[in-house]
């Protein structure tokens, strides 16, 4: 018996703001489908979309996560909107009233629901990308239940010796 496909998920998640999510997320999404491998960025940050716009677009569909998420729409053509990159698509931030962080808590399948929508895409996709605002939310929640693998960039100070000089000591 075989199995259907299932494409591998990735969440970059982080409760703080400025940790390099979006440029994380872009770049491995782009580096991933150079690489020839089909990969869906999902921009599911409605404060900063700025994964939605890192990349021209060759094709921009006229819905993206606010349909996607209050309508349960999986249709390529009116969600995911196709990059300058081969390989690369992304499912642009079009919640510009913030509107589904509320939604979510309130749905009977709240939490769940970006996870039991993902399996629309497992047929075209070989990578899907979350990228997510830097805030504890519903929405933060939901990526980590939808995700196969989180990626939690770390800020500059958490890093070891970020605040010391570089080298040995004298």
């Amino acid at each position: 018996m075989t199995h259907p496909k299932k494409a591998k998920r990735a969440g970059q998640v982080s409760t703080k703001g400025g940790t390099g999510k979006s440029t994380g997320s872009t770049n491995l999404g782009a580096f991933i489908a150079d690489a020839g491998l089909r990969t869906l960025l999902i921009d599911l940050d409605p404060v900063q979309p700025s994964a939605s716009s890192y990349y021209p677009l060759e094709y921009t569909a006229p819905g993206g996560i606010f349909e996607l998420l209050s309508y349960n729409e999986t249709g390529r053509d009116k969600i995911i909107s196709r990059t300058s990159i081969k390989n690369l698509d992304v499912i642009i931030s079009n919640d510009a009233n913030n509107q589904l962080n509320n939604l979510i808590l309130q749905a009977p399948d709240g939490r769940l629901r970006l996870a039991n929508l993902m399996s629309a895409f497992d047929a075209d996709y070989d990578l899907i990308l979350f990228d997510t605002q830097g805030a504890r939310s519903a929405m933060l929640e939901m990526v980590v239940l939808a995700s196969d693998i989180i990626l939690s960039p770390l800020p500059r100070t958490c890093w070891p010796r970020a605040n010391s000089a570089v080298g040995p000591s004298t």
